[in-house]
């Protein structure tokens, strides 16, 4: 081989190796340094503190046996609401070291949003959309029909009991044993819910208008179409890659140090 090809191997494969153990070593220190929601640091959207560790969570965080969809709904409510805070999702965006690719993206787009379930439960926190894509996670993984509904300024949950839609609000712990639809024609029962919830008259009266205006409402399938396929795919493949990257170039620089290795002995022999 020519003096100067193998000098460029084997400079390429020792980089190789370097930038894969590197980066390994980046992900390996990405289990333990990644972004949760500490209440006490991060100023919350709403009054509601943590009341559910991530550990209860799980413990409680499906169906049981013989329960009802209407009785598991209204638990989960409750259960996502005690877990997620509800803060800006700019201060939810993964830190370089918990996965480097989305943390780029977050930098440049100012904020993050979980479409797995058991990272954004980690995290603990987000908008409202972060509550409802987390709810319609767990009632689709366990084949429960549900659906996101999009309205003006908040997201919220829409579950099929029965033959029949019924809403669910994760965010303030709010349920319904009414549609979207039939909501929007009765505004005023969304009013007296959320009173009845413990919110203030301004609450309670900003979430009638929210609700009463069908025109500025969307129903999306799941999770999935509400936040868009490509974004699903794109944050699974984040999640794979920054493993994938430095075992393919380790594999490849310490295989071409092999073959270098192997070059110069056969050079030596002869």
């Amino acid at each position: 081989m020519q003096a100067s090809l193998v000098k460029y191997t084997r400079y390429t494969a020792n980089t190789f190796v370097v930038v894969g153990l590197l980066m390994f070593a980046i992900n390996i220190i990405g289990l333990f340094d990644y972004t949760t929601i500490d209440g006490d640091e991060i100023e919350n959207i709403s009054d509601h503190p943590r009341t559910v560790s991530e550990q209860a969570f799980w413990a409680d965080a499906y169906r049981r046996e013989g329960e009802s969809v209407k009785d598991y709904s209204d638990r989960l409510t409750a259960l996502i609401e005690g877990r997620m805070i509800a803060i800006d999702p700019k201060f939810s965006r993964p830190t370089f070291f918990e996965n480097w690719i989305l943390w780029a993206r977050g930098q440049r787009r100012g904020y993050h949003e979980w479409l797995d379930t058991k990272r954004a439960v980690r995290l603990g926190g987000g908008y409202c959309s972060q509550h409802a894509i987390v709810f319609d996670n767990l009632l689709d993984e366990q084949g429960i029909e549900s659906r996101i509904l999009g309205l003006s300024g908040h997201v919220i949950n829409e579950v099929l009991i029965d033959n029949k839609w019924k809403v669910f609000d994760p965010n303030y712990n709010v349920v319904f044993d009414e549609s979207l639809s039939e909501l929007e024609r009765n505004p005023q029962h969304v009013y007296q819910a959320y009173l009845d919830a413990g919110y203030g008259e301004g609450t309670a009266r900003n979430w009638q208008e929210v609700y009463g205006t069908p025109e500025n409402n969307f129903h999306f399938r799941n999770s999935q179409s509400y936040s868009s396929t490509i974004y699903l795919i794109f944050e699974k493949l984040a999640l794979k890659l920054i493993w994938f990257i430095p075992a393919f170039l380790l594999v490849t620089g310490l295989l071409a140090r092999l073959w270098l290795a192997r070059e110069d002995s056969q050079a030596g022999d002869a």
